[in-house]
């Protein structure tokens, strides 16, 4: 059959829709959780492609380039993940900067 020809075939039926599934699942949450850690300066670049590698386990910014003082948002349920990623690499979690421990 070419494509100029008519089709011959009967015409497409419609689907029913998809109804809603409702999931039993936690609200999600409307917070989250900070973690400030120290990491090699040249690694920076690393972090920062890990994390969105571990399906953005947290959000990046650079505290102190000079320190290399990394601040990381992230959702509560990932702390265990993200603590164990942060010592795998050797990375220092510290105390917020401003906060002197007492």
């Amino acid at each position: 059959m070419k494509c100029s020809e008519p089709s011959a075939m009967e015409p497409r039926k419609s689907r029913p829709r998809k109804t809603k599934r409702e999931w039993p699942l936690a609200p999600p949450r409307r917070s989250s959780e900070v973690l400030y850690a120290e990491v090699p300066r040249n690694q920076i670049a690393l972090y920062r492609f890990l994390l969105e590698g571990y399906d953005n386990l947290a959000v990046m910014s650079v505290v102190d380039r000079y320190r290399a003082v990394i601040k990381l948002r992230f959702m509560p349920d990932a702390e265990k993940n993200l603590r164990g990623l942060l010592h795998a690499q050797g990375a220092l979690i510290i105390d917020p900067p401003g906060r002197s421990a007492v």
